[in-house]
């Protein structure tokens, strides 16, 4: 549509003095862009293809941008876990804890508790070879209960994270080959023994 043709429209409708040129297109004092019978956007002389607003010449309105997605919860810090193992020995033929067998458990969770909390313990008895294999299983098994009771009673651990197992003579430290009586027995003293391991869930 030519310009001469908009001037006449306006002028028909007495509007001239309503009409304004924004951005391109003729608008009334509204800001309405004047349309075509065809309903296109009116033009004004200089307009250029830049000057197209939405709704007009094909313009659709820019899509937002989406939101930006929120930043993902950082994953809880693992649990730090750690063992801390002992031994515990015990006298010849015998499966109750004296002065040195307590005092090396009680500083055993005195270190435990520094560092967490005890989840779980774990007591391997052994025996020393004098005597019959099963005498010797038992005598085992009976010291490894012997430090789980004590840690029940002093060091507050529960009794079912306590796991008690008995390995009899099966796994000596020492040998002692070719040794009897006395200096047998003393050479056999490791053998005699509870290992303790203890794990912890840290602070």
């Amino acid at each position: 549509m030519e310009i001469r043709d908009i001037r006449y429209l306006a002028l028909a409708a007495g509007l001239v003095g309503a009409m304004q040129v924004q951005a391109g297109y003729w608008n009334d004092a509204a800001g309405d862009v004047w349309r075509s019978g065809a309903g296109e956007c009116v033009h004004t002389g200089y307009w250029t293809p830049e000057m197209a607003i939405v709704g007009c010449d094909g313009k659709v309105a820019e899509q937002a941008a989406p939101a930006a997605m929120p930043a993902p919860k950082a994953a809880p810090a693992p649990v730090a876990m750690m063992a801390l193992d002992t031994k515990v020995n015990f006298a010849f033929d015998r499966a109750d804890l004296d002065a040195t067998a307590t005092a090396a458990i009680d500083s055993l969770v005195q270190q435990a508790k520094s560092k967490g909390s005890i989840k779980s313990v774990r007591l391997t008895g052994h025996a020393d070879r004098v005597g019959t294999e099963d005498y010797n299983m038992d005598l085992s098994l009976r010291r490894a209960s012997a430090v789980g009771d004590y840690l029940v009673q002093n060091a507050g651990v529960p009794a079912q994270a306590i796991e008690i197992s008995g390995r009899g003579e099966s796994e000596p430290l020492v040998g002692c080959e070719g040794m009897f009586g006395a200096a047998a027995l003393n050479c056999l003293a490791p053998n005699r023994r509870v290992e303790v391991l203890l794990d912890l869930m840290g602070k």
